[in-house]
């Protein structure tokens, strides 16, 4: 069972690198517009699960001549595709802060280990997190964008070490 796992990672390591670079390089390119397109695709995606949880119900409906709990199922799938798209802007506004406050908790949490087993490098790292954290609290908007495109670029820099390990790993 691993074996074929192995193979099938390997197997797709070209696909699965070609996606980070494309995916990395699109958030790079257009932080904002990127993440309208997964606000759409995940409310497009909710939406078809409404769609066919209805159509279902429908359909069981002419088997047996009533509906079964599908039918709100689907509803209530497409009535939240909906609120998420009205929300979105709002959702990923408030995302930064959030974020930003965990990373300040983790890294209060961390610098408390760190001073207790006195060491000075974790110390710095930790305190760094907390600055950090500080910054996408108070700074949210220009901080997420800057986040997200390092995110992207690292993305990309994966795609491109996939690949390079891939053709590596052939040669061996």
């Amino acid at each position: 069972m691993i074996k074929d796992f192995k193979e099938n990672f390997q197997r797709h390591a070209i696909l699965r690198a070609v996606i980070f670079i494309f995916i990395g390089a699109a958030i790079f390119i257009n932080p904002n517009g990127f993440l309208h397109f997964v606000g759409y695709l995940i409310a497009g995606y909710l939406t078809l699960l409404g769609v066919i949880k209805i159509y279902q119900s429908y359909k069981l409906k002419q088997q047996t001549g009533t509906y079964d709990i599908g039918l709100a199922g689907g509803i209530l799938l497409i009535v939240l595709a909906a609120v998420f798209i009205y929300f979105a802007p709002t959702l990923f506004s408030i995302l930064p802060f959030l974020l930003g406050l965990a990373i300040i908790i983790n890294g209060l949490m961390q610098l408390i280990v760190a001073l207790n087993i006195k060491s000075t490098g974790w110390t710095i790292f930790c305190i760094l997190l907390m600055v950090g954290g500080a910054v996408l609290v108070f700074n949210p908007f220009k901080s997420t964008l800057i986040l997200f495109q390092t995110f992207g670029v690292i993305l990309t820099c994966i795609g491109i070490s996939e690949i390079v390990g891939h053709f590596q790993n052939r040669r061996k």
